[in-house]
């Protein structure tokens, strides 16, 4: 029997992966820089970007699983940032 390889090739990484990772950074970014102008836009594109990603894939859990994450990094932003 074959041995399985237990990493992931990049090419079977899911599509919205990127764009998840993407919007974390930009999260970072804004503790970072102390300045939130402009990032939650980019945030909120990158989440919105992964979700529909999510659901054209059938992926319902992990759709919710990423609006769970963007209305709590919303609800932070409005928090400590407004």
């Amino acid at each position: 029997m074959a041995q399985i390889s237990e990493k992931l090739d990049i090419s079977e990484e899911p599509s919205y992966k990127p764009l998840e990772r993407r919007g974390e950074a930009v999260y970072a970014k804004m503790y970072e820089r102390g300045s939130p102008l402009g990032l939650l836009s980019e945030i909120k594109e990158c989440f919105e970007g992964a979700i529909a990603a999510t659901e054209g894939e059938g992926l319902a859990a992990e759709a919710a699983r990423l609006r769970a994450r963007l209305n709590h990094i919303v609800a932070v932003y409005r928090r400590q940032f407004t």
